[in-house]
């Protein structure tokens, strides 16, 4: 009997644990991943849950968030539960992401969507704002961020779209070793929300409390403020 209580306690300490960790995938070598990372581990913090996030390519990413492999995706635009309906998303912004477009012609003038239409054009492959911008034209899809520019460099492409934070690394690196200038434009500013799977429900309501907390205390845009002073430093 005491072995049967012994091992019963076990069980319920381990389900428990269980319950206390949530895993969810981000999109790998993204800096828009590094702040949500930030943002949402005070968040989960807050509910005595301990978050843990799982780098991948991006299109992955979303799929196995889809599919309940893990908890969730770590961050996303707008309304990519409309397509993956498994997804909730939680409806307090964690950030904000800028799309831009990025090219080493001086003169090519990219101001909006519509401007990429008569360039060539390359996207990587899963990154949703990207996607859903060129979606009316013929782009030139790759897997990584590295392989964008090296398109560019290459002058297989005119123009790379990627997020704003994460190409400055990429176009310093890229400016020393093709010692080559880029240009670059905004063509969009998106908020971006946190998405749950949807077994996760319950824990959308208390969420959207803690993230709303901090959105008052100015504590989101106050980490996003130090993740940019920190790589503007670099």
């Amino acid at each position: 009997m005491k072995n049967l209580i012994f091992i019963s306690l076990l069980l319920s300490a381990s389900l428990l644990q269980a319950q206390d960790v949530m895993e969810f995938t981000a999109i790998e070598k993204s800096s828009y991943a590094t702040i949500s990372k930030r943002v949402l581990k005070v968040a989960y913090d807050r509910l005595g849950i301990d978050m843990v996030a799982v780098d991948l390519p991006a299109e992955r990413a979303i799929y196995g968030a889809n599919e309940g492999k893990v908890d969730g995706e770590l961050y996303r635009i707008k309304n990519v539960h409309l397509k993956y309906k498994n997804l909730i998303m939680v409806p307090i912004p964690i950030g904000i992401m800028e799309g831009v477009a990025i090219t080493t012609q001086k003169d090519l003038s990219i101001d909006k969507w519509e401007s990429l239409s008569s360039h060539r054009t390359c996207i990587r492959n899963g990154v949703k704002f990207a996607e859903a911008g060129t979606r009316e034209f013929d782009t030139i899809s790759v897997n990584s961020n590295k392989q964008l520019f090296g398109m560019l460099g290459k002058n297989r492409c005119d123009v790379i779209i990627i997020a704003r934070l994460t190409s400055i690394p990429l176009v310093l690196d890229f400016i020393k070793e093709e010692n080559n200038q880029t240009y670059q434009s905004t063509l969009q500013t998106y908020p971006l929300f946190h998405y749950l799977h949807k077994k996760n429900a319950d824990v959308v309501p208390k969420l959207v409390k803690v993230l709303k907390e901090m959105e008052e205390e100015g504590l989101i845009a106050e980490i996003r403020s130090q993740y940019i002073a920190e790589i503007s430093k670099q």
